[in-house]
């Protein structure tokens, strides 16, 4: 999908909180849950994420987001439905055309992303799990999509 393609999310860690451990199947449920409710559907031929991180890393791309009633309403009421979910916002911020925020669950980071001003419109969800196992997958990962 070329418009998820415009959405540039950028990779950060944070703790595990508490010892919480959530499963890589839990996030996309959850995730997959509160956009859904939210309004959203997901665009499922867009797999952005290899099978050696699948249980480190998640991307949920928003099948046209341009046609929920009110696309950035629905965009915080995912967050909303994360943080409903257990997870905790965390900061907000807006890079270039896109509004970002972040929550976080155990050793899991969602970032969400939604560029939906005028012109081509994307919501993605990223998540990475910033655990000791997932780390070196992650970077693994990432040196090996530089070599394409």
């Amino acid at each position: 999908m070329a418009a998820a393609a415009g959405v540039v999310l950028l990779v950060a860690g944070c703790a595990g909180e508490g010892g919480v451990k959530v499963e890589a199947a839990t996030v996309a449920k959850e995730v997959d849950a509160a956009a859904t409710a939210a309004g959203f559907t997901k665009d499922s031929s867009v797999d952005l994420v290899s099978p050696e991180v699948k249980e480190c890393k998640l991307d949920w791309v928003a099948d046209d987001p341009g046609k929920a009633a009110d696309p950035k309403k629905s965009f915080a009421d995912t967050i909303a439905g994360l943080v409903e979910a257990g997870w905790t916002e965390g900061k907000s911020d807006r890079k270039g055309y896109a509004d970002v925020k972040i929550v976080t669950k155990g050793d899991w980071e969602v970032r969400g992303a939604a560029d939906l001003d005028k012109g081509i419109k994307a919501v993605v969800f990223a998540g990475t799990n910033t655990s000791s196992e997932c780390v070196p997958l992650l970077i693994a990962d990432l040196g090996n999509s530089k070599k394409h």
